[in-house]
């Protein structure tokens, strides 16, 4: 099985987890995110450990680099 690349993983994200990648990538919080979206703020961090699942990284700055790159 071939390694997926980081775009390959980004663009395997749902609609909604992609959305909150941006919104991550920029810099926003939890809380920040969930009001803009009209959503929980637990609803946001369960999305985010998705993200982190789905892209195999384990930390905001990880992400940050990734959407960096």
């Amino acid at each position: 099985m071939s390694k997926k690349t980081n775009n390959q993983l980004i663009v395997s994200l749902a609609t909604r987890e992609l959305e909150v990648y941006h919104m991550l990538a920029k810099g926003m919080k939890t809380s920040e995110i969930a009001k803009a979206l009209s959503l929980k703020a637990n609803t946001i961090s369960t999305i985010k450990k998705m993200i982190f699942k789905k892209l195999g990284i384990s930390s905001i700055f990880e992400l940050y680099k990734l959407a960096n790159k």
